[in-house]
């Protein structure tokens, strides 16, 4: 996703359209995975609150990058015009907002490696119960 965000910066002619459809399957991505994550690792029991906790940060990302940051970024790059009103024209509007979020999605990918790196012994737990589970009704089979 960081590089989705870094060719939006670039702002070449073009760029909008294959930084927006990497940043959107990145989305698409991150939700699809959200959903065994969360019953992976934290079980079924209170999964629906756990499942919108996970997802929690889209809202907030929203608010704090779009409404705010955007919002505070554009206007120290506007200039002021006759009649009032800001206005900005220009790559220059945004290119900080899409080098933090760029920044943003680099730590985040720093934290999912730390994250499987802490998960490995539940999922090396899942996969040998599964193995298991699949070596002892194949046995079973065999002795009929």
């Amino acid at each position: 996703m960081a590089f989705g965000y870094i060719i939006l910066a670039l702002a070449v002619p073009g760029c909008l359209y294959i930084g927006s459809i990497v940043v959107g399957i990145c989305y698409g991505i991150r939700l699809a995975i959200t959903v065994p994550t969360a019953s992976e690792l934290f079980g079924l029991k209170y999964y629906g609150l756990i499942y919108n906790i996970l997802i929690l940060n889209l809202p907030i990302g929203s608010l704090l990058f779009s409404g705010l940051l955007a919002g505070i970024l554009y206007d120290m790059e506007a200039t002021a015009t006759p009649g009032g009103g800001n206005t900005c024209v220009g790559a220059h509007c945004y290119r900080i907002v899409f080098v933090v979020m760029a920044v943003a999605c680099i730590i985040g990918f720093v934290l999912d490696i730390v994250l499987s790196i802490r998960t490995k012994a539940v999922y090396t737990k899942i996969f040998a119960s599964k193995k298991s589970r699949k070596s002892l009704t194949s046995s079973n089979g065999r002795r009929q």
